[in-house]
């Protein structure tokens, strides 16, 4: 009893040497830490990679769809002669009109692609007034497409039945303007380049 009295009169009970009632710091060095935790250590470290690999196989997945979803350049002049060569060679031959209505949207693609005007949405009076203020078109091949914008809406919305002839004659006279106009860039590119040599 006597040493009960004399522990209780003590401030202190873990410490002869102290003599403050603070409380004990309990210190853990850094691996003592990572010991007890691994566990959440390791379970972090792969939830972070599992979502790292997710995103990265998103990244890559769009932008593989995306190089799929590029279209190939195809070159305007190859494209518009061989979709003309195309409606020649069909079998069954198109009736006036539809054929003139397909012939009519290659030589429009052609220019729209080529001389970026955007002539599907011009009706005959809009795009001929688009070429005509066109500096590639300036005093040149006015009368031909003129002549050819006539002659289609002649044909297109005309009630009387065409001649072979004049079909004939519209698909010759584009397949001048694609192969004319073609000539006359390249060699517009080439006095480009000589004179920057």
């Amino acid at each position: 009893m006597n040493n009960f009295f004399l522990i209780a009169k003590k401030a202190f009970l873990l410490d002869s040497n102290r003599e403050e009632d603070l409380p004990i710091p309990i210190f853990k060095s850094f691996f003592q830490l990572i010991e007890e935790n691994l566990f959440f250590i390791v379970l972090s470290i792969f939830i972070i990679i599992a979502v790292l690999f997710f995103i990265l196989l998103l990244r890559k997945k769009k932008t593989g769809e995306s190089s799929e979803k590029e279209p190939e350049i195809i070159d305007p002049y190859k494209d518009a002669l061989s979709n003309i060569q195309s409606l020649q060679d069909q079998k069954p031959v198109l009736s006036a009109k539809p054929f003139v209505f397909r012939l009519s949207e290659i030589l429009r693609i052609y220019v729209e692609r080529v001389f970026k005007v955007p002539a599907m949405e011009l009706t005959g009076e809009e795009f001929m007034r688009e070429i005509a203020s066109h500096t590639f078109f300036k005093n040149r091949y006015d009368k031909i497409l003129q002549e050819f914008v006539d002659q289609g809406d002649r044909i297109k919305y005309s009630k009387e039945n065409s001649e072979d002839g004049q079909m004939n004659l519209l698909l010759e006279t584009a397949l001048h303007f694609v192969k004319d106009t073609h000539k006359k860039l390249e060699e517009a590119k080439k006095v480009a380049s000589n004179s920057q040599t």
